[in-house]
């Protein structure tokens, strides 16, 4: 089917939605758009640290 996407200005709004799609028996999906860039960026980070591809540099003792 089709998929909206909305802009609330505030939470009364938020919730006031929630509940008429609640009601009317639709599913909706939680999405947060903040930090999303940074999400991306460190799960990024992430994969290529398991992968092996980020390692830190040892610092010689005594300087």
């Amino acid at each position: 089917m089709e998929s909206i996407v909305v802009h609330t200005k505030n939470s009364m709004e938020l919730n006031a939605l929630k509940a008429v799609l609640k009601d009317m028996n639709i599913e909706f999906e939680k999405f947060h758009t903040k930090n999303t860039f940074h999400n991306q960026k460190t799960i990024k980070k992430v994969i290529a640290k398991t992968n092996g591809r980020i390692t830190r540099t040892q610092k010689p003792k005594g300087q």
